[in-house]
Formats: C-alpha cells, structure tokens, sequence
C-alpha cells in the first residue's frame, strides 16, 4: 500500500509538470488558472465548487479515464458527461490530431466549456445522451459532476441519441469516453451502434440494480474485450475496453 502511495504521489507529480502546475499532496491542492494545453500556456476556467479538487486530480493528474494507455492516433473521441471540460483537456494533450466532441446537459457549465472547448479545440453540445431523441429532467446536485438526468417528454433539456452523436462525428469512434450518471444503461440499450465505437472508458453507476458482473457481461456482448475493470464500491466502477472486431 506504501509502494502504491509513492508510485501514485510521482505519476502526480509528473503529469502536474507536463501540464504546467505543481503537486505536493491532496490536502494542498488548488486548482490552477493556468494549464499547458497542446504546448502552450492557457488560462482555465473551473468552478471552485465543492468536489473539484479531486475531480482535476483524478481526471488530468490519476488519469483515471486512462487515456496514456490508448494511441496517440485515435482520430474521434466522443465525451458523453464532459461536465466543465477537464477530459475534453486530458485528451486534447493525448490525441492532438483528434476531433472530440463533448456532452453535458447542465446548462450552469456551458460557460466553463466554452472556455475549454476554446484552449483544447474541441466541438460541445449542451445536450444529454441517451437511446434516443427526446428531452430529460435534471436533478441538479451540488457537486455539478454528480448531476442526473430523468428522460420525460416534460423536460426542458434536449436528448440526443448516442446514434444520432456518433453520426455527427462522421459515424464511427475511436473513443467513445462515458461517465453519465447512470444514463450509461440507456446507451448500452442500441447494442448496434456500438460497433462502430473502438474503444470505450466508462465510468457505470449500479444505483438502479445492476452489479459489476452484469455491467462486464453487457460490455462483453457489445463486443468489447475488457483491458481493466476497477470495482470501484457497491455503488460503481470504471471499465477501460477495446473492441475485439472490427465493424463489417
């Protein structure tokens, strides 16, 4: 556990360096203004909410959406989740050639996204993602990342299909990044689509009954062989998987 510790303090410490910032320890941490993106210095624009100190470290500092494990020459990243835009950043520095375009329903982030989506290149669309077209309901918690969408035909919220979002992007993935609160299960529900997406880093959430086994077997029968899967507690995980064949 003492070896764990240290490994993780340096890998912290080294991405911290490459993005331009300091790290010493959690209990220190604030968040930066400014952050090298692509090679050049940029000012960020992050919320100093409740939660987003560890929110920074485990996306740009843990990598926990692993994204130093893929190639460098995946070409369309989707981001269904993208909050304030600190993967949209993550990926941006990994993958500089790719075209990424990120989701997120809460329309109290769309500011800190425009500024991101500015500093990182990348495409957002104030929108959730689901089976289909349609709206949904947000119940807006206050850690902004923990925020959960409802489908109903009386929200006020646009919902756009995961078919419709991988279309936009010229209708195939390299990496299709999902952390949505549990609306990943309305996802999984067009298994068809999904073999268009290469590689998946899903964050799943089990609040509605599933487990971790069932959420393995679901990415298994979607064609995907499992690289990692960290059952995280009872409540969720994350899973980083690679399709096993290519679509026909």
């Amino acid at each position: 556990m003492r070896f764990h510790k240290l490994q993780q303090l340096v890998h912290r410490k080294i991405r911290a360096k490459k993005l331009g910032i300091k790290f010493n320890r959690v209990a220190s941490f604030q968040l930066p203004q400014h952050l090298i993106v692509q090679g050049k210095r940029h000012q960020v624009n992050v919320p100093s909410e409740k939660g987003m100190n560890g929110e920074f470290i485990e996306v740009l500092l843990d990598d926990c959406y692993g994204v130093d494990q893929l190639s460098e020459s995946l070409m369309t990243i989707i981001d269904v989740g993208a909050n304030v835009g600190l993967f949209p950043i993550a990926a941006r520095n990994r993958f500089p050639q790719a075209v990424i375009h990120a989701y997120e329903p809460n329309p109290y982030l769309e500011n800190y996204l425009k500024h991101q989506s500015k500093i990182a290149n990348f495409t957002y669309f104030m929108e959730a993602v689901g089976d289909r077209d349609g709206q949904v309901v947000l119940d807006i918690r206050e850690v902004s990342g923990k925020t959960r969408a409802t489908v109903s035909e009386s929200g006020d919220i646009p919902m756009v299909s995961f078919r419709r979002a991988i279309e936009r992007i010229g209708g195939s993935v390299d990496l299709a990044k999902v952390d949505c609160e549990g609306a990943e299960w309305l996802l999984f529900k067009d298994t068809e689509i999904w073999q268009f997406v290469q590689n998946l880093s899903l964050e799943y959430h089990l609040w509605s009954g599933h487990t971790h086994a069932e959420t393995r077997q679901v990415i298994q029968n979607l064609g995907f062989r499992i690289r990692k899967q960290i059952p995280i507690d009872k409540w969720y995980g994350s899973i980083l998987a690679s399709r096993t064949r290519n679509p026909q």
